[in-house]
């Protein structure tokens, strides 16, 4: 029977609202009730009575009886339960399962066998999971043998002398496996593309475009800049006019726009290249400001 709702939070609890609790969440009992969460939740703790889950199952007798009759797997299709929920509780309440695969007990030459192959291999050999083998060998206290393909002296040289996707298929092994070994030996990667510059080289940054050196030295043009900026050379501009002393004997004489026109360069120009050289422009009325 649904219970009534209380008027107010703090009025005394009912043997009809002590019932209920625990048997749904708290919030949907606080709604139902007319009470706050802290009111139902502190209530249940002090009757020491469980938080309801919803997703929770509790077992019932019905479900213990079934335990062990079948496989793990077909009582949880039929308890819709999960295979380990199934074996938790059988576990717990001691119940055997006739349909559970006996294990298989190892014998003296397999415990002699293990440590001196790789677990993958013995796991193979004997007819036993990889797990097994591998937890067998642990309880023993017995080290693992080393992969049977270590590199030879001839891959380990090869590592670094050309690029670790194209080393890869060369020699039988995963990318990942063959950069790992080449970080593991600190070696550096091998690039095609990236080549050391010559003392040659470098003399041309700064004298020509960066697409003319990239094409001339066969560096790719980003690297070219990132060396050129490294170094402090300013880029080589073709369309700017180098500056002539007879143009720079006008600056400060006349004003910017008239020494703009005389020069046909911009007014931008111009006045960067006076400020460059610490001139002012002559002051409104001035001779030659106007000119």
């Amino acid at each position: 029977m649904k219970a009534a709702k209380n008027s107010g939070s703090g009025a005394p609890w009912t043997p009809g609202e002590d019932a209920l609790l625990g048997s749904m969440p708290d919030k949907k009992l606080a709604r139902r009730l007319g009470r706050t969460y802290d009111a139902v939740a502190m209530r249940r703790l002090n009757k020491n009575i469980p938080y309801c889950n919803p997703k929770h199952k509790i077992w019932q007798p019905q479900d213990d009886k079934v335990l062990g009759t079948r496989p793990d797997d077909q009582i949880a299709l039929l308890l819709r339960r999960t295979v380990a929920s199934i074996k938790n509780r059988r576990r717990k309440l001691g119940i055997g399962s006739s349909h559970a695969k006996p294990v298989r007990p190892w014998a003296a030459g397999e415990d002699r066998l293990l440590g001196t192959r790789p677990d993958a291999a013995l796991a193979a050999k004997f007819g036993r999971s990889l797990f097994s083998v591998r937890e067998r060998r642990r309880r023993l206290k017995i080290q693992a043998a080393p992969l049977e393909n270590g590199w030879t002296p001839k891959e380990l040289k090869s590592l670094g002398t050309m690029p670790d996707k194209d080393l890869a298929p060369q020699i039988g092994r995963s990318l990942a496996t063959v950069r790992a070994q080449r970080l593991k030996l600190g070696l550096p990667p091998c690039n095609p593309v990236w080549k050391p510059w010559t003392e040659k080289e470098l003399a041309l940054l700064g004298k020509f475009t960066d697409a003319k050196v990239a094409a001339r030295t066969g560096h790719p043009i980003g690297s070219v800049k990132m060396q050129r900026c490294k170094l402090g050379i300013a880029c080589c501009d073709s369309k700017r006019r180098p500056w002539l002393p007879e143009e720079d004997v006008l600056l400060g004489k006349f004003s910017d726009r008239e020494v703009a026109r005389q020069t046909q360069r911009t007014f931008a120009a111009v006045r960067t290249r006076r400020i460059a050289h610490g001139l002012a422009e002559p002051l409104a009325g001035s001779p030659g400001f106007g000119l």
